[in-house]
């Protein structure tokens, strides 16, 4: 008899787990990953933070941050484990600095549509030697229907852009913004056209944009600037900024910063763009700075080298790789800063009148490690052109040339470890 009621019950148990299998509707195309915990500070201490949060699916692990909580310009991320916890560490933070966030989750597949913290938040570093503390909520900064209500409904570039993937034929890049909007990038090889023009749907990954470019050129510069807008007639427009498609047989581009060509923000209205139609020259309220553009095109030159060379450097290369991201972050709050002023830059050597960026001086390569001596002469001309910058930065030109010379030290200490071996 018991073994009957046993018998009974699993039946019923089965019965119940088919039932509800074939009545769960499965995720469809498009759906927002929502996140169902957290985020969390798991640790913080004066120089880390690991952020924690879960999501309804396997997803992918991203962190946008900054300590200015209009302009999250950095990214962190982990690998994508087919796990519904997130965790991602961030290192090589400063003390006692307040730090602003966003998490962002989504599929490689696209089955799914993207999941995002709600607004921006915030931590704070500890002070040098103190002791870590754990699992702390972080504040919140920002929400989302707070932005857009302070705001008047205004839409604004939060994060990016960013290219999130490039191979020889297409590119895929991404912003965020602080309300929903369409999402369009122009594009182009020739900078005084830029008559491409490509959009995903509106509203699709949420405060997400994501777009992608078909049909490209292997080996060949691109430019291009995102535009989001609103039917109520709010828009914003980015700089325009440029990007190198891999040639045949190189490696693919993930998550790189793209090269700051021209500030669209010498109008002294930061993040509100001017409508332009499609194909036209920067209007005269552009402010150009060739020397902060080279020095930017010559990290970009540096940082493909990097990526292309071999792993036998001890770790070095990996360094001198994170010194080049941070030194471009640097150019580009530069460029943001010195915009904002407005006037002129008087340091325009180099640069011809159609304001293309000189090529990269030629010398003589290492042939035993021809990939880390193309990025050392990328780095050394864009030592030079921030020399020769001026100093209207506000002091990140003189950080971005720290970074660039930590980065070249890097290198050089690579290159004689591989030596040795």
């Amino acid at each position: 008899m018991q073994s009957t009621n046993k018998l009974f019950l699993l039946m019923i148990v089965m019965t119940l787990a088919v039932a509800y299998a074939v009545a769960a509707p499965p995720p469809q195309a498009g759906q927002d990953i929502r996140i169902t915990n957290g985020p969390m500070l798991e640790e913080v201490n004066g120089n880390a933070v690991v952020i924690a949060w879960t999501t309804d699916v396997p997803s992918s692990s991203r962190v946008w941050y900054a300590t200015d909580k209009n302009n999250l310009t950095h990214v962190a991320e982990s690998p994508e484990n087919g796990s519904n916890t997130h965790r991602v560490r961030i290192d090589n933070l400063r003390p006692n600095t307040t730090y602003y966030f966003q998490v962002e989750s989504s599929q490689s597949r696209g089955n799914r549509g993207q999941g995002e913290s709600e607004g921006v938040l915030s931590f704070r570093t500890l002070s040098s030697g103190a002791q870590t503390v754990h699992n702390q909520r972080p504040e919140v900064a920002a929400s989302d229907v707070a932005a857009g209500t302070q705001e008047n409904g205004r839409v604004r570039i939060t994060n990016g852009p960013v290219i999130e993937e490039a191979d020889g034929n297409h590119a895929r890049i991404a912003w965020t913004t602080n309300i929903q909007g369409s999402s369009r990038v122009q594009y182009g090889t020739d900078l005084g056209s830029m008559n491409k023009l490509a959009e995903a749907p509106w509203g699709a990954g949420g405060l997400t944009h994501r777009v992608e470019l078909r049909n490209l050129q292997p080996g060949a510069t691109y430019f291009f600037q995102v535009e989001t807008g609103q039917a109520a007639g709010s828009e914003v427009e980015s700089d325009i900024f440029s990007f190198r498609t891999p040639n045949n047989g190189e490696a693919t581009i993930r998550q790189q910063q793209p090269q700051i060509v021209r500030s669209e923000q010498g109008n002294g209205q930061q993040g509100y763009g001017r409508r332009r139609g499609y194909g036209q020259q920067v209007g005269s309220g552009a402010v150009d700075y060739p020397m902060m553009r080279e020095a930017q095109q010559a990290l970009q030159q540096a940082r493909i080298s990097l990526q292309q060379a071999a792993q036998q450097f001890a770790g070095h290369r990996e360094k001198a790789l994170e010194y080049v991201n941070q030194a471009s972050q640097e150019i580009n709050l530069g460029l943001q800063y010195a915009a904002q002023q407005g006037g002129s830059n008087p340091y325009s050597a180099g640069v011809n009148n159609q304001g293309y960026v000189r090529p990269m001086a030629s010398g003589a390569i290492n042939t035993s490690f021809p990939r880390m001596s193309e990025a050392q002469q990328a780095l050394e001309q864009a030592r030079n052109a921030l020399q020769q910058a001026g100093t209207q930065f506000g002091g990140h030109r003189s950080t971005a040339l720290g970074h660039v010379n930590q980065a070249l030290q890097e290198i050089s200490l690579g290159i004689q470890a591989a030596s040795q071996r």
